[in-house]
């Protein structure tokens, strides 16, 4: 039984980095700063590394009230399960949340105007969720 923890643990760890299965992923990521103040950077990695080619994309400035997007490469990997976004505050602190992408992308179409957005508000709160874009 002691030896199956440590291999259930690694399991567990492996498919977290897995991507999901079924709906198609937005092309379009939106970086919303809902915090009350300026972001210098965002970066968004796949979670537990800090591996410049886990890295899915990274911008800056994120001034607040402000919304940034960027476009996913057209043969982009597939989104893993769970992403860390980081940003660095104003002040030059450093920001870090887990977050999962299964229930956002639960429902995604893949469609042109859909985005996946990642809001950050006040208090480091991030949430994640898609969302049609005006054109």
């Amino acid at each position: 039984m002691k030896r199956a923890i440590p291999l259930l643990s690694l399991l567990l760890a492996s498919c977290a980095s897995l991507p999901l299965a079924g709906g198609k992923e937005p092309a379009v990521i939106v970086i919303r700063n809902r915090s009350g103040e300026d972001i210098e950077t965002v970066s968004l990695r796949e979670a537990g590394s800090r591996s410049q080619s886990s890295q899915f994309g990274s911008i800056s400035p994120v001034p607040k009230d402000v919304s940034q997007e960027f476009v996913r490469p057209t043969k982009a990997p597939p989104l893993p399960r769970t992403i860390s976004i980081e940003w660095l505050d104003h002040e030059g602190r450093t920001h870090v949340r887990d977050l999962s992408l299964a229930k956002a992308l639960k429902n995604a179409t893949g469609s042109a105007s859909e985005a996946l957005v990642f809001e950050i508000g006040p208090f480091d709160d991030v949430m994640v969720f898609t969302e049609s874009q005006a054109k």
